[in-house]
């Protein structure tokens, strides 16, 4: 599908989240969740728009498919004019457990005026605190013995004492059995005699994963929870099922929302294990994806090694001729350079610059984020034999790495174009000067 067809659908299923039949929204939904990363612009558009219940459904959706882009246009909703909305944003930015993201929690979702805000923004920081961010931990305590805090806020916080180890565990569940509010000394006395932990899931983690194929979204989407909920057991059989599935990207894509619902800390070391050994390239595409969306700098570097493995292989499986290898190199390169670094950068510009097929979207915007002065002439070879739409891209990516090497049109580190090339870099920048002069 090109970028233009694959653009039009996205918009059409975006409208379609507005609509009053929840057949058409939950279709929409399953959709775009498996369309995934190339939604997140469209998505994140969505959110400036005024129907509240498009707005609603693009944040969850941005928060299932984790795409790191999602995190800033989530934490600008808590500040959305609508509290419903301010809330959706809390309990989605959940799912992007960084250091920002927490500060912004704190910062706005704990002061927000509006206590089921205040509320989810606890949930939260439970959550990040669960994926491992330590510094999510004291908002939430703070929260937890405040008695001067509306109840479902406290109740919500006790969700990190189960969290919590050995001492620190059982000294908070003291404290909190003599305390004032009832409901919750009665929840730390529970936990203290050890059935504070909800009901078991006692179906087979088979058995769920069975049920992560449903057509049912309402089914599948329950499946994603709990199998997330299984912790680090899951990661195994979960890798063995889409490997077993390879030829249903769908399934595929929902296994990926598990994986990234685990969070660093139950997922990491695990889908370390697993991720030298998967082959096919579906499979292979979702841990990439998974591995950007934990952020575990080591997980990212060990991407170089996929890289070298794809180089070395046969052309694989094809789909309208195309090496589906190839999608798993471009989001491998985009991860890479999302921590900012050079270390694949020659498969890059073969990537860039092979003439073996379409230029994927993401080596473009991985060029975009780490490219210098010598990837400027793959680029402008690109851009001759790209379509309409990814001409756009690479212009910009030939743009930013202008600026960013403070590169003139009449530089002497650009005198060793070719004349072809000198004639693309021309129009690159005469297109931006002249539309520029129109805004």
């Amino acid at each position: 599908m090109t970028a233009r067809p694959r653009a039009n659908e996205v918009a059409g299923l975006i409208e379609a989240l507005g609509s009053r039949s929840s057949v058409k929204v939950d279709a929409a939904r399953a959709r775009l969740s498996v369309i995934g990363a190339r939604a997140v612009e469209a998505l994140i558009e969505s959110l400036d728009g005024d129907d509240d219940q498009i707005r609603g459904h693009a944040m969850h959706l941005l928060a299932l498919i984790r795409d790191p882009r999602g995190r800033e246009p989530l934490t600008a909703m808590l500040l959305d004019r609508d509290a419903e909305i301010r809330g959706i944003a809390a309990k989605c930015l959940a799912r992007f457990p960084t250091r920002d993201a927490v500060a912004a929690l704190k910062r706005r979702a704990l002061a927000d005026p509006n206590p089921a805000v205040r509320t989810a923004a606890v949930s939260a920081l439970a959550e990040m605190f669960d994926a491992g961010h330590e510094e999510a931990l004291g908002p939430v305590v703070d929260v937890l013995f405040d008695r001067e805090a509306e109840e479902p806020l406290r109740l919500s916080a006790f969700a990190v004492v189960p969290r919590l180890k050995g001492t620190e565990r059982r000294s908070v569940l003291r404290r909190l059995q003599s305390d004032p509010c009832r409901s919750l000394a009665k929840r730390a006395a529970e936990e203290a005699a050890g059935g504070g932990s909800g009901a078991a899931d006692h179906a087979s983690i088979d058995d769920v994963l069975e049920q992560l194929a449903s057509t049912d979204y309402a089914v599948w989407n329950d499946a994603v929870h709990r199998l997330a909920s299984r912790g680090a057991a899951v990661v195994e059989p979960l890798v063995d099922a889409i490997e077993a599935r390879a030829h249903d990207p769908e399934y595929c894509t929902r296994a990926g929302m598990v994986l990234k619902a685990l969070g660093p800390r139950r997922g990491g070391r695990a889908l370390g294990e697993v991720l030298d050994r998967v082959q096919s390239p579906v499979p292979l595409q979702v841990l990439v994806e998974v591995v950007g969306a934990l952020g575990i700098n080591s997980l990212i570097y060990r991407l170089k090694d996929v890289l070298e493995r794809i180089a070395t292989r046969a052309p694989g499986p094809t789909a309208a001729g195309y090496d589906l290898m190839q999608r798993v190199r471009a989001k491998a390169h985009l991860e890479i350079a999302r921590v900012g670094s050079r270390v694949a950068v020659e498969d890059l510009r073969d990537a860039l610059g092979n003439g073996r097929g379409r230029t994927e979207l993401e080596i473009v915007a991985a060029a975009e984020l780490i490219g210098k002065r010598d990837e400027l002439p793959v680029l402008l070879r690109a851009y001759r034999g790209a379509d309409g739409f990814t001409r756009e891209r690479i212009a910009r990516a030939v743009r930013a790495i202008l600026r960013r090497e403070r590169l003139r049109r009449n530089s002497a580190a650009l005198r060793g174009l070719g004349d072809e090339q000198r004639r693309t870099l021309e129009s690159i920048l005469d297109a931006a000067r002249n539309g520029h002069r129109s805004r």
